[in-house]
């Protein structure tokens, strides 16, 4: 009997001892995870060039490809709630899409954005002109609402409005270890920036202090900031650092926001 006991334990060790990550499959694109109401585990990923979001089963399989129709001109920037009930009760896939596009002036530049809400067949359910932050909250004991919050920047100082938009449905729950980057709304300007660029955000109201740092393009961090809930941004000084595209980003806890660019010249 003891013999045995041994042998189990042998073996049982063994294969903890050779078990290790691996490599399952690499996507070209960000790729993220999330639970379906009725169809279960869903990969999806947002193509840009191709203005496509592409949806995977766990084998990796493609399910299903949606077109995401933007204006010419613009650019796919985020793709949110991937559902089936959320915006109908139809049984068709249903998303928002973000896009963005670049306008040049003569003495500056500035961004315009818009989303749509559509459906798998590329219905539109809801356009939002200029809405740059979509956010689903919840406003009651089984109420959602969509909050999207609207900017014009081709006005200064910018013009900001939020659209509230009732929901049918409920929001499923990503099946990412933590989706607490949404949380955060980060914008920065002037951008390109030569001398001070404005790093603007708005902390959840139960995080009192976080770091912002800043990224060079091989992924070194060049800068570090500690911020609180009393302020919404930092003034950084760029005349220390080499022309070029940056990223930055917010860390509090153990989570992190998604990475925006800003551009020194």
């Amino acid at each position: 009997m003891k013999q045995i006991v041994l042998t189990s334990l042998i073996v049982f060790f063994a294969f903890i001892g050779f078990s290790q990550i691996t490599l399952q499959k690499t996507y070209n694109y960000s790729t993220t995870v999330v639970k379906l109401e009725t169809l279960g585990y869903k990969y999806y990923l947002m193509d840009v060039p191709n203005s496509q979001v592409r949806i995977y089963n766990m084998d990796h399989s493609v399910f299903k490809t949606i077109s995401c129709s933007v204006p010419t001109g613009y650019y796919l920037a985020d793709i949110k709630y991937v559902s089936e009930n959320l915006f109908n009760s139809d049984s068709q896939i249903e998303l928002v899409y973000i896009y963005y596009k670049y306008v040049a002036t003569s003495t500056s530049y500035y961004y315009m954005y818009g989303a749509k809400v559509i459906n798998e067949s590329g219905t539109v359910l809801q356009p939002i002109d200029d809405a740059q932050y979509l956010y689903v909250n919840k406003t009651g004991d089984s109420e959602y609402k969509l909050f999207a919050y609207c900017f014009d920047y081709s006005v200064f100082p910018e013009k900001v409005w939020t659209n509230i938009y009732s929901l049918p449905g409920f929001p499923v729950i990503s099946a990412s270890i933590s989706d607490k980057q949404q949380d955060i709304l980060l914008k920065a300007w002037p951008n390109p920036a030569s001398e001070i660029i404005r790093l603007e955000y708005e902390l959840p109201s139960n995080v009192k202090s976080a770091s912002l740092n800043v990224y060079d393009p091989s992924g070194r961090k060049v800068k570090n900031f500690a911020i609180d809930s009393h302020s919404d941004h930092i003034a950084m000084n760029v005349n220390d650092l080499a022309a070029g595209t940056y990223l930055y980003n917010i860390e509090y806890g153990n989570q992190r926001t998604l990475s925006k660019k800003i551009i020194i010249k």
